[in-house]
């Protein structure tokens, strides 16, 4: 269990980094042009297109690697739901029989006019 809390953190942490620097890539109204082109200013005059592409790509890979570790951790953790358990209960819900429906009652049409009245 402390394994799958530790990954769960370590994902969490992938997560808010890489959708910062998603964030920080457009100068059209991202992160970049809120902070008043902070970017330019660290990163040069050509801006941080090619170093937060790379790292989105890093991240990226980082993050579709902890979502496979966070599933399988998860998967064998022993707290989860036992098949054996939820087996047994469908079956006790198969054996029990359905509830009777009332019968509906006669649709009512009303006749229409003469075609004089």
């Amino acid at each position: 269990m402390l394994l799958y809390t530790i990954a769960l953190i370590i994902h969490a942490i992938i997560c808010v980094v890489l959708v910062l620097v998603i964030l920080a890539q457009t100068s059209k109204g991202g992160l970049d042009a809120n902070l008043g082109g902070a970017a330019m200013n660290v990163f040069g005059g050509s801006g941080a297109s090619a170093l937060l592409k790379k790292w989105t790509q890093i991240l990226a890979v980082l993050f579709a690697a902890s979502c496979i570790m966070v599933a399988f951790l998860v998967k064998n953790s022993r707290g989860g739901v036992n098949l054996t358990d939820v087996q047994q209960r469908q079956s006790q819900i198969d054996d029990t029989p359905a509830p009777a429906e009332p019968a509906a009652a006669p649709i009512q049409i009303p006749a229409e006019p003469a075609q004089g009245e």
